[in-house]
């Protein structure tokens, strides 16, 4: 019943990809962009063909898990605490997270920003994708629970 379904999903998505001359210029530059990304993904919306059974193309349409980019991580610090900086930088790195270090010693205007974002005075201070996690016992406790790959990569 799945496959039987899935084959009528198929079919309608292929018959909207093939459009009609009456359409504006509009929607067949979205549809020239939907075809030119069902070509990318070697045409999964193509309808069932005759021949298929006969050449093994019936095969169910797998879905490859793409690689997901990782968010924004922003490393601010004020040029005081060294020692902290090289054990989050260590942390991050050992995680294979990639991140920006930023010093704000001498950028009021972003050591104002980040300080009232993260409620907290003391650098270093890490914002995964905009939202200020805090230091390094933050960071450390979101990688021991675990959310910290998840706030980075969404995995």
């Amino acid at each position: 019943m799945l496959s039987t379904l899935t084959e009528k999903l198929r079919s309608i998505a292929h018959q909207s990809l093939a459009g009609t001359e009456s359409d504006g210029p509009l929607v067949r530059r979205v549809r020239e962009v939907a075809n030119t990304v069902h070509d990318l993904l070697g045409k999964p919306l193509r309808p069932k063909e005759p021949e298929d059974d006969a050449t093994g193309k019936d095969a169910p349409f797998v879905v490859t898990p793409t690689v997901r980019e990782q968010a924004p991580v922003i490393l601010y610090v004020d040029g005081k605490d060294q020692r902290t900086k090289t054990k989050v930088e260590e942390l991050l790195s050992a995680r294979d997270i990639k991140f920006r270090l930023l010093d704000v010693t001498n950028d009021e205007a972003e050591r104002s920003w980040v300080i009232t974002a993260a409620k907290r005075e003391e650098f270093p201070i890490v914002v995964i994708a905009g939202t200020p996690v805090g230091g390094l016992h933050e960071l450390v406790q979101l990688d021991v629970q675990g959310e910290l790959k998840k706030r980075v990569f969404g995995v």
